[in-house]
């Protein structure tokens, strides 16, 4: 039996040290067009600023580490060129010319193209950064103190790659078409970041497109973008990615409406012979049921898999009792200096754009127990079905933020509910955790809102819903006084039952403090005192600030 997996890195290299683990009799080819067969892209951005010394530390193995070890046959710098579904055939190319492999089973792990606009193309000191070659380039030319950096993209390995230039030295500015880097962060989260990023030196410039790069005097870049120009000495290019897939549609294997190879639960394509995984394939969606894509390691790992496991039983004879592969929900996360940002699931503005019903709350708390040195805020956020109060998805920001992300992602992942976010036993001293962490709080609040003791109020309905509401903040006079939110009246809340009758019993009350708690308790004696349509403000003004900042 001959198995043929074309791509490397994490899909393919994964399959092909497994199977053999399977099967010692079968003869498995890796078709490569890149130099190196297994490495760790996701590794690339810290070796330019030598966070990773060593640029052997990014080859997860080498093609004769997999020949001897694995008795596998590995083709580097091999183009597959065409397949033949009928003669079950491969066409490859290298050095020495063309020729025919046959399969039994072809894995396609091809993963995705950088996405380079039609006026950087064959440009000097223009770099994309998907290979260690890239890398090497990048480390090279930009990588030192004094050069003037243009990076394109506030994605993960945008971010990545400015933090890095930035510690190599380098003066960065960072350029990004939407309103916000990060996109599976909604706004006001991502504002956090950019509040990072401006702290750390970097030039942000949001909601604003590269409309054209140049070559000038002095070996130099001249980039257009926000109406003028301005000169670089090199632009990264970290603007996404496209699957690559035109050799699977080329073929007629089943491809979405955006190009992605359509696969079942087992990772088969279209073609009962053909199986692919990773970057270029569309997935189940497991919290609504939907189809996604999801360009991460992670997945492809576990992805790598189960199709192997179906291939055991399909061909080995073998029932690993595996299953299937029920999806990803996108967990991810990023290093951004000192902090964290790290979401799951759903964000606001994917459901807005499904048309799916959701509602969020903000919470603020210490990453670990404030009264132990070094306390600084995980800023999260918790989406979910304001009906069935169904988990939807959760971002965080700051310290330890990564850490929040894991067990909500655990949760959805076993169908978790708000009371299991309240009953979570986590792992507690004070220097890690809080007797009650951020996490029970975010059950503990939605447990509030079902069971009708709080009412919320979102930063970004102050001007619509509550336009016409009494707006009331219940800090300390010192801290109104510092700061506060437009259009609120002080009481702080040790003032607050003595104060009762100043307050409108005809209009809506919208409380807020520092974070959500003060008024919290502000909202309980409001209502049990008789005021009806009392809210708190999510968040409160932590929240509502972090939302209006100007970057």
């Amino acid at each position: 039996m001959h198995i043929v997996i074309i791509g490397g890195v994490a899909g393919g290299a994964a399959c092909a040290a497994r199977l053999r683990r399977l099967n010692e009799d079968c003869t498995i080819t890796i078709v490569e067009q890149g130099s190196y067969v297994s490495f760790a892209n996701c590794g690339l951005p810290y070796y330019l600023s030598e966070a990773i010394p060593a640029r052997e530390s990014l080859f997860v193995t080498t093609k004769d580490a997999l020949t001897q070890n694995f008795k596998l046959e590995v083709l580097v710098n091999t183009t597959a060129l065409a397949i033949d579904r009928k003669l079950q055939q491969v066409t490859v190319q290298d050095n020495s010319g063309q020729r025919a492999l046959n399969y039994d089973v072809l894995i396609l792990s091809p993963g995705s193209l950088p996405v380079v606009p039609p006026f950087a193309r064959d440009l000097c000191h223009v770099y994309t950064l998907r290979t260690v070659p890239d890398a090497d380039k990048v480390k090279a030319d930009l990588a030192h103190p004094g050069k003037k950096v243009l990076v394109v993209g506030g994605g993960f390995i945008g971010l990545e790659c400015a933090e890095n230039l930035v510690a190599a030295g380098a003066e960065v500015t960072l350029v990004e078409g939407m309103a916000q880097v990060l996109p599976p962060l909604d706004f006001e989260m991502a504002q956090f970041v950019h509040a990072k990023l401006v702290a750390q030196g970097i030039k942000l410039h949001l909601g604003t497109k590269l409309d054209g790069l140049s070559a000038s005097a002095d070996d130099k870049l001249e980039a257009q973008f926000g109406g003028g120009s301005e000169l670089f000495d090199g632009v990264v290019l970290a603007i996404g990615g496209r699957p690559n897939s035109t050799l699977a549609q080329s073929c007629g294997l089943t491809l979405n409406a955006r190009g992605f190879i359509v696969t079942d639960e087992m990772m088969r394509t279209s073609d009962e012979h053909i199986y692919a995984l990773g970057d270029a394939v569309e997935l189940s969606e497991p919290l609504l049921g939907g189809r996604t894509t999801v360009a991460l390691a992670g997945p492809a790992n576990k992805q790598a898999r189960i199709l192997c496991g179906d291939i055991a039983k399909r061909f080995f004879k073998q029932d690993l009792a595996l299953g299937s592969y029920q999806g990803a929900m996108g967990a991810s996360a990023v290093k951004v200096f000192d902090i964290e940002a790290a979401s799951v699931g759903f964000s606001e503005a994917r459901l807005e754009a499904l048309g799916q019903e959701h509602a969020a709350i903000w919470l603020h708390p210490m990453q670990h127990a404030a009264y132990y040195p070094q306390a600084s805020r995980c800023h999260l956020k918790l989406i979910y079905c304001p009906q069935s109060f169904k988990l939807l998805g959760a971002q965080a920001v700051g310290a330890d933020a990564v850490k929040r992300i894991e067990i909500i992602s655990a949760y959805l992942h076993l169908g978790g509910t708000i009371d299991d976010l309240a009953m979570h036993e986590q792992v507690y001293a004070p220097p890690f955790s809080s007797a009650r962490d951020g996490v029970n709080y975010l059950g503990c609040v939605l447990q509030n809102i079902r069971a009708g003791l709080v009412k919320m109020a979102r930063f970004d309905e102050l001007k619509t819903k509550f336009k016409d509401a009494f707006l009331l903040d219940v800090r300390p006079p010192e801290m109104f006084a510092a700061s506060h939110i437009e259009g609120f009246v002080n009481i702080p809340l040790d003032k607050l039952r003595a104060a009762l009758d100043t307050l409108p019993r005809d209009k809506a009350i919208v409380v807020t403090c520092v974070v959500g708690i003060s008024a919290y308790n502000a909202c309980r004696i409001l209502q049990q005192h008789g005021f009806n349509e009392v809210y708190d403000l999510s968040g409160g003004v932590t929240t509502y600030f972090a939302a209006t900042a100007k970057y």
